[in-house]
């Protein structure tokens, strides 16, 4: 079968690499890219007004709370616009659904996964001038910026809360109880490029559950663009691509596979997946 139409769509792909490729890299348009795959028609510019349009509100807030210090008279303005005015907030009635993550929906129905919701409050903040930068905390994006010898943690999935170090800790031991909490790596600044990698990876997972494997494969395609040699995703798209029957490109995933990995603990699986996968194409022949 072709898998041209099951793969991530150009446009999507081009408008991720150019995103990225941006100096310094550009999250509102790397997430605008990504919302792309769900509307193919995405009008980018709107969205683009509407985060500025929002930064202008913003703005015009913090002139009342500057007596505040300019870093919570910021946040504080930011919360206020976003979450109190505009009411976004984290779809906890819904969770699951696919176009939480997609920024123009979020934009447009107001809720969202922490990470989109993020991602709207980074992106507005920046605009505003205020030094907001995205953690990839475990389980649950958050946002931050340093002030003086700490940081202020905000959480845009419940209204714009400012965490402290202890309800970091608190939100730690509810989405990851197995991990140990470690505010110098949990709470350091996420790059474009890994947020946009998380997203990806929030939307295949929703995708994969849902069984909906064309769409997750295109999200997987994505993956592979910005990790080539992630051996996870190449599995992921070779089981995609065989479940949809493009045998010989899942064919190449595997062996790709082999060739990263030669000492893979699951290898006898895999030569044994390259072998069916050759005789099932050959059958197409």
């Amino acid at each position: 079968m072709s898998i041209t139409s099951t793969l991530s769509p150009p446009l999507a792909r081009e408008r991720l690499v150019s995103a990225l490729a941006a100096d310094p890299p550009r999250l509102d348009l790397a997430a605008l890219a990504i919302a792309t795959l769900n509307q193919p028609h995405l009008d980018a510019a709107a969205c683009l007004h509407t985060l500025d349009a929002l930064a202008v509100r913003v703005q015009v807030e913090m002139e009342r709370h500057a007596g505040h210090g300019e870093v919570l008279a910021g946040l504080t303005a930011l919360r206020h616009v976003l979450a109190d005015i505009e009411g976004f907030r984290g779809n906890e009635d819904d969770f699951h659904s696919p176009d939480n993550s997609f920024l123009d929906l979020v934009l447009e129905r107001k809720v969202g996964l922490p990470i989109s919701l993020s991602v709207l409050y980074l992106e507005v903040a920046r605009r505003a001038g205020i030094p907001l930068y995205g953690v990839s905390f475990p389980g649950h994006f958050l946002v931050a910026c340093s002030a003086g010898d700490h940081k202020l943690v905000v959480d845009p999935f419940h209204e714009g809360a400012i965490l402290t170090e202890e309800g970091c800790k608190e939100l730690l031991e509810r989405v990851a109880p197995q991990l140990r909490f470690n505010p110098e790596t949990m709470l350091s600044p996420a790059p474009v490029e890994l947020i946009a990698y998380r997203m990806l990876s929030n939307l295949r997972r929703v995708y994969l559950e849902r069984e909906d494997y064309e769409r997750g494969l295109a999200v997987v395609d994505l993956l592979l663009m910005l990790a080539p040699n992630h051996p996870g995703e190449l599995r992921t798209r070779a089981a995609l691509l065989a479940n949809l029957g493009a045998y010989r490109a899942a064919l190449k995933d595997v062996e790709r596979c082999l060739e990263l990995s030669p000492d893979a603990p699951d290898r006898d699986r895999l030569e044994m997946t390259v072998r069916e996968l050759r005789e099932r194409a050959e059958l197409l022949n």
